[in-house]
């Protein structure tokens, strides 16, 4: 059996924070448990911009979040075990913890005193949604498809209905439409928006997309292929939709199942606590959970003196913050989270809301600038995949924001585009790309 101090499930932004927190705080004799050959856990598909403004003050691409933190983990020297998918999770006899987790050498035990679940969230299917229907190809979840396009360069059909209007739908809809599919609606059950009011400004409204609510899928057909599908609404009408591809984006299930009953010290953050909006709270969870563990060792006396300073000045004032946060949150999205009158600014980590009729709640000047931009002459970062000359992917984006009317045009030009030789995360791809003074960056390179 492997001995540790401390162990964390999942290299995603919940784990790679904690252990980064964790190390800071004097803890060493750790070890990160990674299902993937490589961390960033989802964030390695997410080809977008709009993560980091909190936590970087950046605007970054799922890959760049991810590289900050892979940075720092190698820097710290933290071990990871890669291609190691946890089986089990149990109390140990003596009050310790068991993990098993199967891995390229098989199967081995691990022991720690404490654990950290950064194990993520996996996909409502099909199946959970009790869709009536055939079982034709063409049927597939927000995140599988994702992958397929950012990861694989993969197009997954041409006329496409999004189940649920989840972040992660939204993006997609986006995404599909820029790379030639149609995508005919986003149908929603609620009465509102389930994804960010920027995702849906960005994702739908740019593009006329549109969003049916109150409004479920309840039947598909087709044979080998997906060939229509039944949309009933509240008001109980039906209409059928003729299409080839049909996407889940209806909900997240925290990934828990492999925990065996009431584990003592083992604390739960990310998405495998509760699905968060934004990234930049995942990491932040992942921090709590790693100075919750920190004071689960110091109560059975093996803490660390450094963790002295933040059991009593840093956890009540981060706990304190984090939930006046999480509340200010719900607040807005309640009373904004379909009022087209407010846009949220992604100039800082500010993240004023702007309201769009008179260009008022902005902190700062940079705001009103921004809003009106929207208003009048929207800009938009372009992000999307290009092949090197051997067929590798590569994840892309401008290095600043271009018309919104241009993102068509740059997504044409670049599936013709081929990157010869090998590829590194910030590379200058293209110099003057679609507009002077706009430069194609790469945001994951081909060998990484």
């Amino acid at each position: 059996m492997i001995r540790k101090e401390v162990i964390i499930i999942g290299a995603g932004p919940a784990g790679m924070a904690a252990a980064v927190k964790l190390e800071s705080m004097g803890f060493r004799d750790l070890l990160v448990l990674e299902k993937e050959e490589q961390p960033g856990g989802v964030l390695r598909q997410c080809i977008h911009p709009g993560f980091g403004l909190i936590r970087f003050g950046r605007n970054l691409t799922g890959p760049e979040y991810s590289l900050e933190y892979r940075n720092r983990m190698e820097e710290a020297g933290i071990p990871v075990c890669y291609d190691t998918t946890v089986l089990k999770v149990r109390k140990g006899e003596d009050g310790g913890i068991i993990i098993t987790a199967a891995g390229p050498d098989g199967t081995k035990e691990y022991y720690c005193d404490a654990a950290i679940l950064a194990s993520g969230c996996r996909e409502r299917s099909r199946g959970a949604l009790m869709i009536a229907g055939t079982r034709p190809a063409g049927i597939l979840t927000a995140g599988t498809a994702q992958g397929m396009m950012n990861l694989l360069n993969t197009k997954v059909g041409e006329r496409i209905v999004i189940i649920g209007s989840g972040d992660i739908g939204l993006i997609m809809a986006r995404r599909f439409t820029l790379e030639g599919s149609r995508v005919l609606c986003v149908v929603e059950k609620e009465d509102v928006c389930g994804g960010l009011s920027r995702n849906r400004k960005e994702c739908l409204d740019d593009f006329g997309i549109p969003l049916v609510t109150g409004a479920q899928v309840v039947r598909i057909y087709g044979e080998k292929r997906v060939r229509s599908v039944t949309i009933r609404e509240d008001d109980g009408l039906e209409r059928t939709v003729e299409c080839d591809t049909v996407v889940l984006s209806a909900g997240l299930i925290p990934e828990d199942g492999f925990v065996e009953g009431e584990v003592p010290g083992l604390f739960y953050c990310g998405n495998a606590l509760y699905v968060h909006d934004l990234v930049d709270e995942v990491s932040e969870s992942g921090e709590e959970a790693a100075m919750d563990a920190a004071g689960f060792l110091l109560s059975r006396g093996s803490g660390r003196e450094t963790f002295s300073r933040y059991a009593s000045e840093e956890v009540p004032r981060v706990r304190k913050e984090r939930r006046a946060y999480v509340e200010r949150r719900k607040e807005e999205k309640r009373l904004h989270r379909d009022d087209h009158h407010f846009i949220t600014c992604i100039i800082c980590p500010n993240s004023c809301r702007i309201d769009l009729r008179d260009l008022s709640g902005g902190q700062c000047p940079r705001g009103e600038v921004y809003a009106r931009n929207e208003k009048e002459h929207p800009y938009r970062i372009l992000t999307t995949t290009v092949l090197t000359e051997k067929g590798e992917p590569v994840s892309v984006r401008t290095d600043v924001p271009i018309p919104l009317e241009e993102l068509q045009k740059g997504v044409e030009t670049l599936q013709r585009f081929r990157v010869p030789g090998p590829v590194k995360t910030g590379e200058i791809l293209l110099r003057d790309f679609i507009c002077p003074g706009t430069n194609l960056v790469a945001t994951k390179g081909s060998t990484e």
